[in-house]
This record gives C-alpha cells, sequence and structure tokens, in this order.
C-alpha cells in the first residue's frame, strides 16, 4: 500500500502552490480546535497548547520550507494573506501531530533523517551536491539543522501514519476490488496520450523562427538539441515521452491534443517560456480488464481505508487541539485542503 502524496518526500528545488507542510489533517477534513477568544501577543500567529508562535517563527519555518521543497510566499500582495493563514493552519496541525506522534512512541533518528537528506541533495544538485545544498542553505538564510529537523517531522508524521491505520486494509479482498473498479471504470483507463518533443526559447521571435525551421522540414530533434533552453530535455532532442493531456499546462495541452501526429505546433507560451511542440505519435486510451488492474484496484481500496483510519483518529486528536489564532492569521476555512498541483512543461 502506498502512502498518499501529502506524506510523500518532495524533491529539492520542487516548486509548489500553497504550503505542503504536512496536510494529512486538511485531507482529512478535520478542523482544528479554537478555544474561547483571549488575548495573544500583539506578534503572535497562533497559539497552541500555551505556546505562542510568533510571526517570525513562521517566517522562519517558511525559510526552511523554501530550502528543502521550494516554497516561498508569493510575490503578489493579493496573495500573501491567504499564504500566510495556510502557512498559520499548517504549522500549528504539524504541532498537534508532532505531540500525537511522541504520543504514540514514533521516533526518527538522527542517521534515517541524515541519510535520507543526504540522497535528496545528490539527486536534485547537480556535479557538487553538497556544495550547492551549502549554497541553497546561505541563500534562504537556514541551517542544516534545521532543515535535518523539518526531515524528521515528515518522516515521523509518515511513520505515524503507517502505524495508525496498519489494520484499517487488512480485510480487503478480491471482491472489494472488483467492487471498487467497476464503480469507479474511470479511475483505471489509460488516457489518450501524445508522444511529443518540445522545444523552450526565450522570446515569441525565436519561437517563431524555430516553428518555421521545423515546417520546412528541418529535424525537430536536431532543432531541439540546437536551440532548447531545457536542459531536462534538450540532449534527448527535447523528448518528453508519452504523457496525457491532464500533465500539461492548459495552453499547453490544448494545442498537443488538437494538433494531428507528426504536426508541429505552437508557439505557446508557459511559465517556461515560449514553446514548440511536435506530435510524434497519438496514443490511444485504453480500458483495461480487471485482471489487469486487479493489483492496482487492491491497492487503490486500501489506501482509501487507510485513509478512512486516520480521518477517523485525526478528527477526535484536531478538535481536542487548543488552538486560537490570530485575526490575520485565522484559516478561512480550516475544512477545505488547498491544492498543490505539478504541470509540465
Amino acid at each position: 500500500m502506498k502512502l498518499p502524496v501529502f506524506l510523500t518526500q518532495r524533491p529539492l528545488g520542487t516548486k509548489t502552490v500553497g504550503v505542503v507542510l504536512v496536510l494529512a489533517v486538511l485531507v482529512a477534513g478535520a478542523v482544528l480546535g479554537v478555544r474561547e477568544l483571549r488575548d495573544l501577543p500583539d506578534d503572535a500567529a497562533f497559539e497552541y497548547d500555551g505556546t505562542v508562535v510568533t510571526k517570525d517563527d513562521l517566517d522562519e519555518r517558511v525559510e526552511v520550507l523554501g530550502a528543502l521543497y521550494g516554497i516561498k510566499e508569493p510575490g503578489k500582495k493579493d496573495g500573501r494573506a491567504a499564504f500566510r493563514r495556510d502557512t498559520a493552519k499548517a504549522v500549528a496541525v504539524s504541532m498537534v501531530l508532532d505531540d500525537a506522534a511522541r504520543d504514540k512512541g514514533v521516533a526518527v533518528s538522527d542517521k534515517r533523517a541524515r541519510d535520507t537528506l543526504d540522497q535528496m541533495v545528490a539527486s536534485q544538485l547537480g556535479a557538487d551536491p553538497r556544495e550547492a545544498f551549502t549554497e541553497l542553505l546561505a541563500d534562504f538564510g537556514v541551517t542544516e539543522a534545521a532543515v535535518l529537523d523539518e526531515v524528521k517531522r515528515q518522516q515521523a508524521v509518515a511513520l505515524l501514519f503507517e502505524k495508525i491505520t496498519k489494520d484499517a486494509a487488512a480485510d480487503v479482498t478480491a471482491a472489494d476490488a472488483r467492487d471498487y473498479y467497476e464503480a469507479h471504470p474511470d479511475r483505471f483507463m489509460t488516457p489518450e496520450g501524445r508522444e511529443l518533443r518540445n522545444i523552450v526559447v526565450r522570446t515569441d521571435k525565436d519561437a517563431q523562427a524555430v516553428v518555421q525551421r521545423a515546417r520546412k522540414g528541418e529535424d525537430f530533434a536536431a532543432l531541439a538539441r540546437a536551440n532548447s533552453l531545457d536542459d531536462a530535455t534538450r540532449d534527448q532532442g527535447g523528448a518528453l515521452g508519452v504523457v496525457p493531456a491532464r500533465s500539461l499546462a492548459g495552453d499547453y495541452a490544448k494545442a498537443a491534443f488538437g494538433a494531428r501526429s507528426g504536426a508541429v505546433f505552437g508557439p505557446v507560451r508557459t511559465q517556461f517560456g515560449w514553446n514548440v511542440g511536435q506530435v510524434v505519435r497519438i496514443v490511444p486510451g485504453k480500458e483495461p480488464t480487471f485482471d489487469q488492474v486487479e493489483d492496482q484496484a487492491l491497492d487503490v481500496v486500501r489506501s482509501e481505508r487507510a485513509l478512512e483510519a486516520w480521518r477517523d483518529w485525526l478528527e477526535g486528536r484536531i478538535k481536542k487541539a487548543d488552538v486560537e489564532y490570530a485575526d490575520s492569521y485565522r484559516p478561512e476555512d480550516p475544512n477545505e485542503p488547498p491544492a498543490v498541483a505539478t504541470e509540465q512543461p
């Protein structure tokens, strides 16, 4: 059984929307217990169980999350208030879960956290990862010890999840999986995909030039190797592989899935630059039989039952939590989890 997405590690440098700090409680739909209002210090964001978390404390936590996961406060003024509320809620929830982990005897060793951090650094930060990581810490003004603490916290919540839910899926049968498959056929369909190549350039003018050259018959892969700014795909001739529409940015998906096999499309502007794409081939969607996806269906049912058990346990724990937010940090809707989405290109 796989852990839910909100409990898995995210790589260094990943950009996300909103706060991804241990948001399991939000997915579970629990509400933080809030006491009758009382006076908080002027610099307080919230108080939990007699501990005041200041605005500076939250800022420091965001800096750690920035170094570890790429999270940062939005540049636009109208997004900052929501970000602050989400941050306060996430940190309050993490404190509740810290206490729960201690109560359940869940602990993560320094070595385990160190090994995980070393793996993340080595896999994400290039040829000299330790030097790059040191520079990253300096850029964000955080210490390695603070980052290690955050890794330990995330791992502890993952272990807590396993401890709370270990018995929830034990009685899932093949019949349960088949019932789920028949009730949710769309969950198991392989959607139509496109095998794509893509070239990223800086300007619309550059993109128009690439489009013209490609449509006149120049090899698209060679054009990508010579012109694309995308380090991840340039050496592979811009190859993105076979991707469904849902994995692509909106305008890019419309252009890619509106083109015929072999066609060059674009330019399309995304957050990464101006894109010119080519449809190498169209891969039709497939509806698998139950026998083909039985293991996947079993996994889904087990995961959903685990989440139900987690939600039931967590609701009780959260409702007993002693949390009071300052007005500007009080969540608008504690029941609604922030959406976290990733897109390419």
